[in-house]
């Protein structure tokens, strides 16, 4: 043993036993005290968690009994207070928590929600100012902040924390549309000036939200000058809720880009390509799980190009049901001639097939008609007829439907093809 450490032995062993019990208690003692305290903490801190979810005040003010310098306990007794109905004391509890953690960016969000619902205008836009600062990053602060501004009339400043907000939390984005839309006064044009939209994603979802506000137009005036490229799937959604919308002429824009062909015209009236039955627009739109009716393309003996449609049908089906169909943009009030090329085989039926133009409005209107299908045309038959789409009608949809029965059910069997769909304005 080194002289150092003899000499340190002996000294301790040189203490009184008395001091050295009192020594030993003492370390006892604290670590006694640490135990308590840490017991404390943790069965405060059950008492709040459990006071918050069974919104028990009783337990919330035990809570801050046990750990009266625990903000977390404050705050537990705040928020239960606050859902409770007593907002006075609510708020004694979130500045009491405040005062234990001042810099703490939730406790300031929480206590001006508090003090706008009970009309403590100025001081509620006071504690979210403060919760923002605390927390510049954060979307919430600033969104809270936004909106109260908004409800006190302070409608730059609001919509300027808004998009900040927006900014930090892209999910907020269409929340900013909305807000900015009822905050704007219903303003397509204010709407698209102060929605900013930063992305083709954004873009989409003002443009969407004004057609499916009534202002198709001007949504699609912001499309255009906002230059976005829109992806396929973006592309076939708005389609979709311009059709809704009835605004034929937008959807066949944003439809059309890249496309050959002319407005007014037949997509693809041979059918010569793709089969699609999952979009929405203006090629030939095929039935899907249709009862007893199935479709093929087929390359024997077309009337013209590689192949024609061949619609079988194989027994009970509803008269109505649009076998095949498309949509077409048209000029109200002008002249169309429709012509095609069909023939059919054994076909057995109450209510014969035929082709039908109705408006594409809600309406539906009955536009034009071709007489029923012979049961067998050996040969290709060129039939045609002609329309004028009325003044609300700016499309028109073309479809092969059978005519109603006499009786129900109504079966039908047989063949028909298609071929060779042609529109051209007289």
């Amino acid at each position: 043993m080194t002289p150092e450490r003899r000499s340190t032995s002996e000294a301790t062993h040189a203490l009184p036993l008395a001091a050295r019990l009192l020594i030993a208690a003492a370390a006892v003692c604290v670590a006694g005290g640490l135990a308590w305290a840490s017991l404390c903490v943790g069965v405060s801190r059950l008492f709040a968690s459990h006071a918050q979810r069974a919104r028990a005040p009783q337990e919330a003010e035990l809570a801050t009994r046990l750990t009266p310098a625990d903000p977390d306990a404050h705050f537990a007794r705040a928020w239960v207070l606050s859902n409770a109905g007593d907002p006075a004391e609510a708020r004694r509890a979130y500045e009491r928590a405040l005062e234990l953690r001042p810099r703490d960016h939730v406790l300031w969000l929480e206590l001006g929600k508090l003090l706008e619902r009970v009309g403590d205008t100025e001081g509620a836009l006071g504690a979210l100012a403060r919760a923002a600062e605390l927390a510049p990053h954060y979307a919430q602060p600033r969104w809270q902040l936004g909106n109260a501004l908004l409800r006190a009339g302070e409608t730059e400043k609001a919509f300027a924390e808004l998009r900040r907000a927006a900014e930090s939390d892209p999910a907020l984005y269409p929340n900013l549309v909305q807000t900015l839309w009822h905050g704007g006064g219903r303003d397509p044009r204010a709407l698209a000036r102060d929605a900013r939209p930063a992305t083709a994603e954004q873009t989409l979802t003002v443009v969407q939200f004004l057609i499916k506000a009534g202002a198709a137009s001007d949504g699609m005036k912001t499309l255009r000058e906002s230059g976005a490229q829109l992806t396929p799937e973006a592309r076939r959604s708005l389609v979709a809720d311009l059709i809704a919308a009835e605004d034929f002429a937008g959807a066949y824009e944003v439809w059309s880009e890249g496309r050959a062909g002319a407005k007014g015209t037949f997509t693809d009236g041979g059918f010569e390509g793709e089969v699609r039955t999952d979009e929405e627009g203006f090629g030939w739109r095929y039935a899907r799980a249709a009862q007893n009716i199935q479709l093929s393309l087929d390359s024997d003996a077309p009337r013209e190009g590689a192949r024609s449609l061949k619609v079988e049908y194989a027994g009970g089906s509803e008269p109505s049901a649009q076998a095949i169909s498309q949509l077409i943009p048209v000029e109200p009030g002008a002249r169309y001639r429709l012509t095609f090329s069909a023939r059919t085989k054994e076909v057995v039926t109450g209510g014969p097939p035929y082709v039908q133009v109705v408006s594409a409005s809600k309406s539906g209107e009955a536009l034009a008609a071709t007489p029923p299908f012979p049961p067998s045309m050996t040969e290709w038959q060129e039939l045609s007829l002609e329309f004028t789409p009325p003044p609300s009608a700016n499309a028109v949809r073309v479809a092969l439907r059978r005519q109603p029965c006499a009786s129900s059910p109504c079966p039908a069997f047989g063949s028909v093809w298609l071929d060779a769909f042609e529109l051209r304005r007289l």
